[in-house]
């Protein structure tokens, strides 16, 4: 068996650091745990409620507290931060920002990392600090992948951190501890192979560490810088490794940080790895911070709301007493009144007894009057003022009014009532605002710990900002497709998020489902002043509204959108583009058709002409037949729209080819055509010369011309076949 590294110097440094953090952070631990024992009700001083159980006198508790911080956090709740990812560097895209952010909005919703905001923003509106973490898990079981995880620290008090920090949001801060308590029998369950579970007599050892009954467990966080010098070269590049032969431009030192984790009872380290993250992944979420000549104070909503909330709870209680638990007024009687009737007037204050006998006795030889009731009037008007400057100085104190209580006021349209409900919100917006200081620190996180969990092919859920899920595909080393390559179009991109710099802001404001809400109303306005816009966003403004059947309904109007306004699927060619597509594929269909009717026409031979007829049936077939100069006008026109719908499908050249063909044909025919009309009209010519020339023989005139009409029929026949 290997021995163990000796961890002496790690542990001895480690338990150093853990008292530095617990005396820094006594008296903020002490206040805080205070308040949090006054909002949960203990709102009495020790003494004065054992003195007043004692006498038995009323010592209520009418706890007001929960009221105002509730009125912080569910307003909180109702308006979420948001973490938005945004491209820095060159090799950064938007697309790919947006997918991190949806990786984000994931890792949100996987984790229920509400719940994990919630208790931390809580703790720090009543008591002034609160923790959340960040932590990595496999995927299940059965898997080497795995997810980043945002959890939640239930108990605040359990955090130690470096009290030298000076960040808002401690990313500054060298170490970190999270500890609990185990007790003998839960740290040997969870931990046999330790030596302290060998050991059957736990000795204290009077450092807090190690008691007879039970120990401290803790993870230790802890930063370690290393120095190290990087060169710019020629051609901007930056890097820790100077090349052979190169000569930098410009050099300087520098410290990265790495940060190491581990396990120990503080005196044993049970556990230890690296932290992939150059951050601490524990973030705090602040109450007010104030810095009082050095020493440092964290306090919420509920450390100035101590005293008045004391002051109604005294009074409530003194009026109680006064009206409901005081004794009746006493009886005053003369001596010797009450002789043998002592049990009726002994529970006459706690009796209702309708009859009350007394002895006459006389003084002096006088009779003495009955005996009466010695009556006063308790000071209930002055305790009841007291009370109601008790809660208007709960009110003053936490900057929370009645209006955000949910009093009613003069107000009647509705901006006067929302205005009149806001004006608390103004007061405690830090405790928003330090929130979203937390929540930017935790994007820094997550950012910087994707590259290392998520580097590896796979495919991976993303959340829009509508709460929509759809998947994409993770992919180191993958490239993003040409925009102006129109065929990559359709294909679905795969994405690499290991490279690539982004940074984080955080955005606060009304939550995506009351924005809708919101947005339903000023469309309903909008819908009221310009009816006509119903037509064409009525889908959007129907998909907004909170009501079954309401997408549905807007699927169908937006199928009778005109085709401009019909979003289309991804990789899908916009409408445009299909109909032009459209009107190619018909304009191609019909030069095939009007090819086939030139090759037809002008396919004819000369060997095939036969007789004069022929020609002049072909010349006149021609000029009768309007169709064809029609048609090749009809096409050339037909061929420019094509060759314009073809440019937006990469079909140029084949366009062009096709033109070529359907023109060569095209001229063949009208050439041809041409050769056979000067043809006839030569002919002609000479049948006119011969009749001129014989015109006394007109046997031999008749003889000849059929001779001259065999022969003209003859030559154009022997020279189209020559052509």
């Amino acid at each position: 068996m290997a021995d163990k590294p000796d961890n002496s110097k790690l542990l001895t440094k480690m338990r150093e650091r853990f008292v530095t953090a617990s005396d820094a952070e006594a008296t903020i631990r002490k206040n805080a745990l205070e308040d949090l024992q006054f909002r949960v009700g203990d709102q009495w001083p020790d003494e004065i409620k054992r003195q007043r159980y004692q006498d038995q006198r009323p010592c209520l508790t009418i706890n007001q507290i929960p009221q105002f911080v509730r009125q912080i956090t569910n307003d909180q709740r109702q308006n979420r931060p948001a973490i938005q990812i945004n491209p820095v560097d060159s090799e950064a895209d938007v697309d790919t920002a947006e997918v991190l952010e949806g990786m984000v909005r994931h890792i949100q919703y996987d984790s229920g990392a509400d719940a994990a905001y919630d208790t931390a923003f809580q703790a720090a509106v009543t008591s002034g600090f609160g923790y959340f973490r960040i932590n990595t898990a496999y995927s299940d079981p059965m898997s080497f992948e795995q997810d980043i995880k945002i959890l939640r620290i239930l108990n605040p008090f359990t955090v130690y951190h470096d009290p030298s920090c000076k960040e808002p949001d401690y990313s500054d801060a060298m170490f970190f501890f999270v500890v609990d308590k185990l007790s003998k029998d839960e740290f040997k369950e969870q931990y046999p192979h330790a030596e302290l579970s060998n050991m059957g007599d736990w000795t204290s050892t009077g450092d807090g560490w190690i008691e007879p009954s039970e120990c401290r467990v803790a993870e230790y966080f802890y930063r370690e810088a290393k120095s190290k010098t990087i060169y710019q070269l020629e051609d901007g590049t930056v890097t820790d490794e100077l090349p052979e032969g190169t000569t930098p431009v410009n050099k300087r030192k520098t410290e990265v940080f790495s940060v190491k984790w581990i396990k120990t009872t503080g005196h044993e380290v049970l556990d230890e790895t690296d932290w992939l993250s150059q951050w601490i992944p524990i973030i705090p979420v602040l109450g007010d911070e104030l810095d009082v000549d050095g020493e440092r104070i964290l306090e919420g909503i509920v450390r100035q709301a101590k005293d008045p909330q004391r002051q109604y709870n005294f009074m409530s209680s003194a009026t109680t007493e006064t009206i409901a638990l005081a004794p009746r007024a006493p009886f005053i009687m003369v001596e010797g009144q009450d002789e043998n009737f002592e049990n009726e007037w002994q529970s006459a204050n706690v009796r209702n007894l309708s009859v009350l006998h007394y002895k006459n006795v006389s003084l002096n030889g006088t009779p003495a009057p009955a005996p009466t009731r010695n009556t006063y009037e308790p000071a209930i008007q002055a305790t009841t003022m007291a009370m109601m400057q008790s809660s208007q100085d709960l009110k003053a104190v936490t900057g929370i009014y009645q209006a955000a209580l949910g009093a009613q006021g003069n107000e009647t349209s509705g901006k006067g009532i929302l205005a009149r409900q806001q004006q608390s919100h103004g007061a405690n917006f830090h405790f928003v605002d330090n929130l979203s200081r937390s929540l930017r620190h935790a994007g820094r996180i997550i950012l910087d710990l994707i590259p290392h969990i998520y580097d590896t092919e796979r495919t991976m859920r993303i959340i829009g900002e509508d709460g929509v899920a759809s998947t994409v595909q993770l992919q180191p080393g993958a490239t993003p497709p040409n925009p102006q390559d129109q065929k990559l179009q359709a294909v679905k991109r795969a994405y690499d998020v290991t490279v690539g710099k982004y940074d984080v802001t955080v955005s606060t404001g009304p939550s995506y489902q009351t924005k809708r809400q919101e947005a339903v109303a000023s469309q309903m306005q909008l819908v009221s002043s310009f009816p006509a816009i119903m037509p064409v966003a009525g889908d959007i403004m129907v998909r907004n509204m909170d009501w079954p059947g309401a997408d549905k309904i807007a699927d169908r109007m937006e199928k009778m959108l005109p085709p401009q306004l019909q979003e289309q699927p991804e990789g899908a060619l916009p409408p445009q583009a299909q109909q032009a597509l459209a009107q190619n594929a018909q304009l191609q269909k019909e030069v095939g058709v009007l090819t086939e009717q030139l090759k037809e026409k002008t396919n004819i031979k000369a060997m095939e002409l036969e007789s004069k007829e022929r020609i002049h049936f072909t010349q006149l077939q021609f000029e009768k037949d309007s169709r064809i100069p029609l048609d090749y006008e009809k096409l050339r026109v037909q061929l420019a729209v094509a060759e314009l719908a073809a440019k937006s499908q990469a079909n140029i050249q084949q366009a062009e080819t096709e033109k070529e063909i359907i023109l060569q044909q095209g001229e063949q025919a009208h050439e041809y055509a041409m050769q056979q009309d000067a043809q006839q009209n030569q002919q002609d010519m000479m049948e006119q010369q011969q009749e001129a020339g014989d015109g006394e023989q007109s046997g031999q005139v008749s003889s000849s011309g059929q001779g001259g009409v065999q022969q003209g029929v003859q030559s154009p026949q022997g020279t189209a076949g020559q052509s």
